[in-house]
């Protein structure tokens, strides 16, 4: 089995953004419920090793339209609203220095992100910030190694190779670790012996 060719070096993200009660059965088709970012995370990775992670990036976004985060998101990301008030920035400034630090690298990710990029972009109206071909969903690699991607979250596609997450899941940065963590067992998985 022979895994699709990673670009040398890409960039790893994870979004979180507002979410409820029940909101997933919804789609965040209730009364203003938005996908505001709340955190990006990201990792650059090196495509032809996945060795050792390279540079993090990390950053706390306020959102404007439901400022105050539910019980149910913190209780699932573990970010707080102190947090957010303390560290956070505003949107544009969080997706400007984002892009700046990915130097219009390959941005993989674990499905929806980049259309929550693109989603927030258009609430806060401002352009978006990167090249629609930038962006690829990790799980395809997943999915041409045999594993059903849609069975796991980034957060938990190590239990496809039998693993427990090393690290909490629902944090962007934690979330794009366990990713890599994921292709690392993958390519295990699938090199010929």
């Amino acid at each position: 089995m022979e895994l699709p060719e990673l670009p040398a070096q890409f960039i790893l993200f994870d979004t979180e953004y507002t979410a409820w009660e029940g909101v997933l059965e919804r789609k965040w088709t209730g009364p203003n419920e938005h996908r505001e970012i709340v955190q990006i995370g990201a990792i650059r990775v090196n495509g032809a090793t996945l060795a050792e992670e390279g540079e993090a990036f990390a950053v706390l976004v306020r959102p404007v339209r439901n400022p105050a985060l539910s019980a149910f998101f913190t209780e699932l990301t573990g970010i707080t609203q102190e947090m957010v008030e303390r560290a956070g920035t505003d949107f544009p400034s969080a997706i400007r220095s984002f892009a700046k630090w990915g130097e219009e690298l390959p941005l993989a990710s674990w499905g929806s992100d980049p259309m929550v990029l693109a989603e927030n972009c258009n609430l806060a109206r401002i352009p978006f910030q990167f090249r629609p071909e930038q962006f690829f969903d990790i799980r395809t690699v997943f999915g041409a190694g045999g594993i059903r991607a849609d069975q796991y979250y980034s957060s938990t596609i190590v239990r496809a190779f039998g693993k427990e997450p090393a690290r909490r899941g629902h944090s962007g940065l934690n979330d794009a670790r366990t990713i890599l963590d994921g292709l690392r067992l993958l390519r295990i998985k699938t090199e010929p012996i």
